[in-house]
């Protein structure tokens, strides 16, 4: 794979870094890189750089699209320091026929009508976008969904680094030194900082700074340093080579910045054991973890002078701090790490770059039961799909499926998303299995769609969403019943008249797997079958606030070992004042009834998954729903993953909201004891704000 990586920053500093790091790091993926910069200094000494460590590089002054298309590269990387930079690079790289990555470099900072809707246009160049902190890339979620045209899948890949680590150099007895790297502009805040130093040398810690960088601010800030007395303990260093070993004599790196993107220099601090005070910013708290002990909130000189002369008060503190920073580092920011996530999403693009549009998506399956073979059915019938690879436990099933979709088998996830290019996967197993295939998905940047229930183990959940939200990924789950035209139309006739009380049955027969019979396994009936139900209701009615359950078990001779509750019923109420009860039993032996009823002023629904029933006193009438609720869900999935519009009804974090009730349901039928339920949303209609961009 030929890859060019491109600026056109007036400025690049960082990003100029990042993409030397990038293109020396990319070449243990089979990817071979090349540079381009601006034909002015900075960019020239790049350049000059990049050809010392054997890696191609040029500088362009005239036409970019001559210079891109020169290259014949089979993908262009473009870098924007700035949301309004990169747009004619992405228009010449798509004009040479290259397939587009853009990276942004920091948080969404667009605010003029006029640059936003540049960049809406510029994106319709773009095959993926890639944020360098999840932080970063939340922010550039939440932008595009303001803009028009279709969304592009945002993903965070962390920014990493190569160090170089010198040993520690500090002269003993000498003043403590800090260190701060970074241009001096209104972002990084060094105004801020120069008054927290004043404020050390009035409480008696004569510390000295040093500042290395230049910029448009660098006058205003010696004359401030003079004004504050503070000309001999303050350093005005200018542009370095050497900032690998003034790490090494430093006993703190000071980062007072106002926002970043993911900042090198704090990278560097991590892997080189000194020991760092930054502000409390979205980017700082992903690299260095929320519990850092000298996290600051910007633009507060008093706050950060008492976390500097914390640090330099504790150097057993230090120490342990480093050593914490380091092992992070190591961890979650190697250039290896970064260059390996970066060349998966150039593969996806090239993969599916026909012209000006996706090629067929290429899924794989882990789970080949029987919902699995509920989705083969729907996916067989597109002609832009392809289930390539399948795994599952059980042999015999795993033959079937990948004879029917002609498929390859795999005796377990790890070497099916180890040895297959896929674009997409599905994972449906019990609910006891889920996790480790959910992490492998985002360990390697795959979208995946979840069949519920999500997982038995909140805690679990919640940090899966959470990693999910910081890989940027697509997710769905398997809540058809939000895809049934008759929900549809339900949730409009309560727009504008609310549902007041609603009443929920699952009343079914037990299902025959072993595994569901155990609530250890299954998580009982409200967990693994009402939770539709559940489901069904917040999208109508909105989030639940308080849930109240309770539950009974009778042995059952022909059901050995069944520890599932054999009936629960549940009280619910709904941030928008509606209450709901819910009826779930597993004794019968044929399905009775399974639905939801739903009383507003003057109107009852009656909703099933197969029919809808409208009464406003004038009859009962009922109408069948019409369509395929789960090739919708299953359409809406491809779409999204392909990169057009996003109409992901249930997403992993929604369905999260619903697990959280189905779950309390349990804990308080178990404890015998009110749930109140925390952070949650009073909108009758929450999903649609977020389908339609």
């Amino acid at each position: 794979m030929r890859a060019l990586l491109v600026t056109d920053s007036p400025e690049p500093s960082g990003v100029g870094e990042h993409m030397l790091t990038l293109a020396a790091a990319l070449a243990a993926e089979g990817v071979s890189a090349e540079l381009a910069f601006p034909h002015h200094p900075a960019g020239r000494r790049l350049a000059e750089r990049a050809l010392a460590q054997g890696i191609a590089a040029r500088t362009v002054g005239g036409c970019w699209r001559k210079a891109i298309a020169a290259t014949g590269a089979d993908l262009v990387h473009v870098h924007a320091g700035i949301g309004w930079e990169g747009h004619g690079l992405t228009a010449a790289a798509r004009a040479a026929g290259a397939a587009v990555i853009r990276t942004e470099h920091l948080p969404w900072l667009l605010t003029d009508p006029r640059q936003v809707a540049e960049y809406a246009a510029a994106s319709d160049h773009v095959d993926a976008v890639i944020a360098v902190s999840a932080a970063a890339g939340e922010g550039w979620r939440r932008a595009a969904r303001r803009m028009p045209g279709p969304r592009l899948p945002v993903t965070a890949v962390a920014n990493g680094i190569a160090p170089l680590p010198l040993p520690r150099s500090k002269g003993k007895g000498a003043a403590p030194v800090i260190l701060c790297v970074g241009r001096f502009t209104a972002q990084k805040l060094h105004c801020t900082l120069l008054l927290a130093l004043a404020r050390l040398h009035k409480a008696g810690l004569p510390a000295r700074l040093q500042l290395v960088g230049s910029g448009p601010l660098q006058t205003r800030l010696e004359r401030l340093a003079g004004r504050l007395d503070l000309t001999g303990a303050v350093e005005f260093l200018g542009r370095r080579d050497d900032v690998p070993r003034l790490m090494a004599q430093a006993d703190l790196l000071a980062l007072p910045s106002a926002f970043e993107g993911l900042p090198l220099v704090l990278l560097e601090a991590m892997a080189a054991d000194l020991p760092i005070v930054a502000t409390r910013i979205g980017p700082s708290v992903e690299a260095l973890g929320a519990d850092h002990p000298w996290l600051v909130p910007p633009r507060r000189s008093r706050d950060l002078a008492e976390a500097l002369r914390d640090a330099l008060d504790n150097p057993e503190r230090r120490a342990i701090t480093a050593r914490r920073q380091a092992s992070r580092f190591a961890e979650r920011f190697t250039a290896g790490r970064m260059a390996a996530d970066t060349a998966r999403i150039y593969r996806a693009a090239l993969r599916h770059r026909t012209g000006d549009r996706m090629d067929r998506l290429r899924l794989g399956f882990i789970g080949a039961g029987g919902i699995a073979h509920r989705h083969f059915g729907v996916l067989e019938t597109m002609p832009d799909v392809a289930v390539v690879a399948v795994t599952d436990p059980d042999a015999g099933r795993v033959e079937d499926a990948a004879r029917r979709m002609g498929a390859r088998t795999y005796p377990d996830h790890e070497s099916m998303l180890a040895e297959e290019e896929l674009d997409a996967v599905y994972i449906c197993v019990p609910p006891f299995a889920h996790g480790p295939a959910e992490r492998a998905c985002i360990a390697r940047g795959l979208p995946f769609f979840v069949e519920k229930p999500i997982t038995l183990d909140l805690d679990l959940a919640e940090e899966i969403a959470a990693e999910v939200a910081a890989a940027g990924l697509i997710t769905a789950v398997g809540y058809h019943w939000r895809y049934l035209d008759t929900m549809d139309e339900a949730r409009a006739h309560l727009a504008q008249n609310p549902a007041h009380l609603m009443q929920g049955f699952w009343i079914d027969q037990t299902p025959p797997p072993e595994w569901w019979w155990r609530e250890d396994r299954s998580g009982g009936q409200v967990v693994e079958q009402a939770t539709h139900i559940i489901d069904a209701a917040r999208f109508l009615a909105g989030d639940v606030t308080d849930v109240f359950g309770l539950a009974s078990h009778r042995e059952r001779g022909d059901f050995p070992g069944l520890t599932v509750p054999t009936a629960t019923a549940a009280t619910l109420r709904f941030a928008s004042g509606a209450v709901a009860n819910l009826a779930s039993t597993c004794l019968l032996r044929w399905n009775h009834r399974v639905g939801l009823h739903v009383f507003s002023d003057a109107m009852a629904l009656e909703i099933t998954d197969h029919d809808l029933m409208v009464d406003v006193g004038q009859g009962r009438p009922v109408r069948r729903a019409e369509g395929d609720p789960v090739w919708r869900e299953d359409r809406d999935f491809v779409e999204a993953v392909m990169g057009r519009q996003n109409r992901i009804r249930c997403d992993y974090a929604e369905a999260l909201e619903t697990h959280r009730v189905a779950l309390a349901i349990t804990r308080s039928a178990q404890a015998g004891a009110l749930v109140k339920m925390e952070g949650l949303r009073a909108d009758p209609q929450p999903i649609f704000r977020s389908s339609v961009a």
